[in-house]
This record gives structure tokens, C-alpha cells and sequence, in this order.
């Protein structure tokens, strides 16, 4: 086939893989962050966090399984754009890792990275906790789905166990996942 015919094919594809997905995550999740007029994303209703930490306790004797993080898309700092520097292997233990904020900055569907146009994001309060953040204008302008998952072993389960990320190599700012939906792809994410 002509490669100038695949490659409208291809984004189209991709770009129904990415809906489908998201509309996945939103039946899942089972509901949505509304928008104001202005299409930027509503204050979403404040999430149960645990106890603060004891007082006494300093910040030395914090273990790094402690970090915490804001479960926030925060919109209002711009898109990731980096080399595809994909890691190795698995530096560190996966529960403290994943932790964080992360870009998923280029996919790979068999051929190599690409970068990826649109904007999403996976925050991590902790390793049970995942906030999706999805921004494909005109589609998913600013969507943001948190879910309680379950990280076993390597694989993060998503609410009703049918759809899952495994995750195959990590270090302390990449890590590289196989998403199976749609054909199977390979999501490289950096953290922001």
C-alpha cells in the first residue's frame, strides 16, 4: 500500500484507538470532570487522603515508599516534549517508582517511538491510585478520570479487571508499558 494512503489510515486509526480507549476509562471509572464555559477543567470534589503523619516523625527517617503526590492533572503547566530515551531494565522497587507524575510522551506500535500530539498525563498519588488525564481537542478537551487500581506485581489493573498496563522496564524518570487494547502498543512515559 502507498505509504502516503497508510499514513491518514494510520492517524485515523490511532486517534479511534485513543477515543475508544478513553471511552473505556470513562465507563469504568464512571464519570467525568464537568467544564466551564471557557472549556478548562473544573475543581473536581477533594479526594480522602490518609492521616497526616505523625508530628514527631522527621523528614530523614521518611523511607522513599512515602513520597507523596498531589492527585492533580495540573493543566496549567505545559506538555512534556522529550527525546524518546526509553530505560533498560528496572531500577528501583515499581511501588516507589510509579509514584509521581508521568507523560506518556511517545508510543511505539512495532516500527519505533513516535511522539506522541496529544496531551495525557497518569498521576500517581500512590500506588493504588491513578488520576488519567486526557487532553485531545475537540474530543477529550481536558478530561480527568481517577480510579482506584491494583498494582500486581508488574501489571496495573484498572477498576472491573479487563484492561490492564504491564509494565516492563522502569528507572527513576521513564517507564515503558505494553497497553494490549487496540492491537498492542508500547507506551514510553517520563515523568514530569
Amino acid at each position: 500500500m502507498d505509504t502516503t494512503l497508510r499514513r491518514p489510515l494510520l492517524g485515523r486509526i490511532r486517534w479511534t484507538v485513543a477515543a475508544g480507549a478513553t471511552a473505556v476509562l470513562l465507563a469504568l471509572v464512571g464519570c467525568s470532570t464537568p467544564t466551564t464555559d471557557e472549556g478548562s477543567a473544573v475543581e473536581s470534589a477533594p479526594v480522602e487522603t490518609a492521616e497526616p503523619a505523625d508530628p514527631v516523625e522527621s523528614a530523614e527517617s521518611a523511607e522513599p515508599a512515602d513520597a507523596q503526590q498531589e492527585e492533580t492533572c495540573d493543566w496549567d503547566t505545559p506538555k512534556l516534549m522529550s527525546d524518546a530515551d526509553a530505560p533498560a531494565g528496572q531500577e528501583g522497587e515499581l511501588p516507589d517508582v510509579l509514584v509521581g507524575e508521568w507523560q506518556h510522551t511517545h508510543t511505539d506500535e512495532g516500527a519505533g517511538f513516535e511522539e506522541v500530539t496529544n496531551d495525557h498525563r497518569y498521576v500517581f498519588p500512590s500506588p493504588d491510585r491513578m488520576l488519567y488525564c486526557q487532553h485531545v481537542p475537540g474530543a477529550t478537551d481536558f478530561a480527568e478520570n481517577a480510579a482506584d487500581v491494583t498494582l500486581n506485581g508488574q501489571v496495573i489493573e484498572l477498576p472491573g479487571g479487563q484492561y490492564s498496563y504491564t509494565v516492563t522496564a522502569w528507572d527513576a524518570d521513564t517507564m515503558l508499558w505494553d497497553n494490549p487494547v487496540g492491537g498492542g502498543y508500547v507506551y514510553l512515559l517520563q515523568r514530569r
